[in-house]
């Protein structure tokens, strides 16, 4: 069995969508349904249910928060259920609590899952939340020291002390589209992939960062039903089997955060993550790196060591990291290709986990894909959650 004791055998998802129609409440019912029917259990055996946070939706959180979704669903045998809210890393500590339950007895099945709806969230609305996010409001944000004014800060500077040119930073955006075009969940499925020049060519947002380098808020949702690696094992069903985790903490505010405290770690939680699954580095056939803007996965690439120090932005630009090249990285495309729904493309990315390790990635499918490194950044980078699945549970 796992050291880490769990397993996702159940997934359901909804598109990547700008539909308003389609209510959150639509979404939790078919993709949570669709998860509890994929796994093979009954509904009734859901004792727990666990639900990442929605960002800047105060209605749906207060529903959800106080024990809404079990009773709307219908699931007679659930023993308790809660909110979990760490933004990006909302989804990790929903599974961490899963196993908890499971470890504890209180649930032998629990059902992880969340919604968001940008498309019917007023556009003040919006810019108020995602204008305050990840900026100290006392001494940064009355000054303009916004959330995409700190992206295009932190891609300055990374391209200074690295040498990473503006064609190869946006060839980032081209490799996760290129993912992005053949997932039928993404927001840009069957779109024509923009080449590097094409996102060059589109208008600056804020230094370097253009338009295409920039996230496209929309509406979508996902579940995954997880059971202990024993009853996972037991079913015979393909399952994603959680084998290592590591974490670090680094700051709340962006513009105190020490760059180089976050480099390291991501070297030392993607280590530690791997010693305890018992993998080395050339074992991970997937990278799924939840980064929400492309200029972290060149500085991700070398962190990990899987681009030469320097070369994370050649690396991308030679199409190493695109669909059909030789490191298979963000199968989805992380939010650039799946488009931005709040801390739900981290749900999303731990879906494709187990998608990619159960085989049903269509397309996409990484041949005899293994093992999956993943990764979740809380709120606007404050940690780095690593975790480890694969497609055995380690002995």
């Amino acid at each position: 069995m796992s050291k880490s004791g769990i397993a996702i055998i159940g997934i359901g998802e909804v598109p990547t969508r700008i539909m308003p129609e389609r209510t959150p409440w639509d979404i939790l019912y078919d993709t949570c349904m669709d998860a509890v029917n994929d796994s093979g259990l009954d509904k009734n055996d859901i004792q727990g249910v666990i639900t990442t946070s929605p960002q800047a939706q105060p209605r749906l959180t207060s529903e959800l928060a106080f024990g809404k979704l079990p009773e709307e669903l219908g699931l007679e045998g659930c023993r308790d259920c809660c909110i979990v809210n760490a933004g990006g890393a909302g989804t990790s500590n929903c599974l961490r609590l899963a196993g908890q339950y499971i470890e504890s007895g209180v649930a032998d099945a629990v059902l992880v899952n969340h919604v968001t709806v940008h498309s019917t969230i007023s556009v003040p609305e919006l810019i108020a939340f995602f204008g305050q996010a990840g900026v100290d409001l006392q001494w940064e944000y009355p000054f303009g020291t916004t959330y995409n004014i700190v992206m295009g800060l932190m891609a300055n500077r990374f391209m200074h002390e690295s040498g990473c040119s503006p064609l190869e930073m946006a060839s980032v955006v081209t490799a996760l589209r290129s993912w992005a075009t053949l997932d039928p969940n993404s927001i840009f499925y069957g779109k024509p992939v923009p080449t590097p020049e094409m996102v060059l060519e589109s208008s600056i947002i804020n230094t370097p960062l253009h338009k295409r380098e920039s996230n496209v808020l929309a509406d979508g949702g996902c579940a995954m039903v997880v059971v202990s690696a024993e009853r996972a094992k037991k079913l015979g069903k393909p399952a994603a089997y959680k084998l290592g985790e590591s974490a670090r903490y680094f700051s709340g505010t962006t513009v105190v955060r020490d760059s180089d405290k976050v480099t390291n770690g991501f070297k030392v939680t993607a280590k530690e993550a791997m010693a305890q699954a018992g993998i080395q580095k050339q074992d991970v056939s997937i990278w799924n790196c939840y980064l929400a803007y492309p200029l972290a996965h060149p500085i991700m690439a070398e962190a990990l060591e899987v681009a030469p120090e320097g070369k994370g932005g050649q690396c991308f630009l030679e199409g190493r990291m695109s669909f059909g090249g030789d490191i298979p990285w963000s199968t989805i495309g992380d939010a650039p290709g799946r488009g931005h729904t709040g801390s739900g493309v981290s749900s999303a990315m731990y879906v494709e986990t187990a998608r990619q390790l159960m085989g049903k990635a269509g397309e996409r499918q990484v041949k005899d894909c293994r093992y999956v490194y993943q990764n979740t950044a809380g709120g606007s980078g404050f940690n780095n959650i690593v975790t480890i699945w694969g497609r055995e549970p380690n002995e």
